[in-house]
Formats: structure tokens, sequence, C-alpha cells
């Protein structure tokens, strides 16, 4: 197996929104509403010099109140042409993937946390500001092999 490094990586990354929903829910009034924040990534595809991302967050009210949303992105990191050598298809890449996730996919959640905040406070409703990151909990997929 070889070792993969984040310094063979690009620096910039493909990114691109894939899917947005939001509906608004009827407001449940004198009741607790607790927001959460659910983030999933599927690893999509592994090539020799790359490796695409599907990322996905959702906001979800218990009890279903006020609003759900829900968004996808894609990402693509691409391995940096100075390391031709690196072969990501010879890489443990689902260890390298959950150490680094942070690092490989936050340009999607960052995007996603101001599409998020800018929709919620549309119409002059306060900001729901989800954080720029995968969150600790997220479930991480490898749907590549």
């Amino acid at each position: 197996m070889e070792n993969i490094e984040l310094k063979h990586f690009s620096a910039k990354a493909e990114a691109r929104l894939l899917k947005l929903d939001y509906d608004v829910l009827p407001v449940s009034v004198g009741e607790t509403v607790n927001m959460t924040v659910e983030d999933e990534v599927t690893i999509t595809r592994i090539e020799k010099n790359s490796i695409t991302f599907e990322c996905k967050r959702a906001l979800v009210m218990n009890p279903k109140s006020v609003f759900e949303m829900t968004g996808g992105c894609y990402v693509k990191r691409i391995i940096d042409p100075k390391y031709e050598s690196v072969n990501l298809l010879d890489a443990d890449v689902n260890t390298f993937v959950q150490m680094n996730l942070a690092n490989l996919v936050s340009v999607a959640f960052s995007n996603l946390s101001h599409i998020f905040s800018s929709i919620t406070s549309s119409f002059g409703g306060a900001p729901f500001i989800t954080p720029p990151t995968p969150v600790p909990s997220t479930k991480i997929y490898n749907k590549a092999g």
C-alpha cells in the first residue's frame, strides 16, 4: 500500500452544487425545537490521480417544525502533477479519507453553510449558520470500491 499525504493534492478543488431542497413547515408555538446538522460523505470514484466525493448536509428539526433543508455537493480532488508517482489505486484511501476528511471536502461544507445561512436569513429571518467543515459525526461511505 502506498502512503498518501495531503501535500500530494493540488490546493485547488473542483466543486459544484448538485441538489438543494428547502421546505417551510408549520411552526409549533410554545414547543422547543432542536436542530441538528447531519453530514454524509460518499467516495464516488477513485482514479490513479484523483478522488471524487458527494457531500450531503441536512438540517433536521426535532420535532419537525419551521423548515427542512438538505443540500449536496460534488467535490473532486486531484493529485498535484509534481507527484506523478502517487497512485491512489494502490493506496489505503479509506483510512486516508477518515484521517483527512475536513481538509479534503471542507470546500463543499463551507459552501453549503453559506447557502443555508443565506436562505434561512431571507425575508428577515435569523440565519442558521452551520459549521464550514464536516461535523464530527459525519458518516463516510465508499461506493468506489
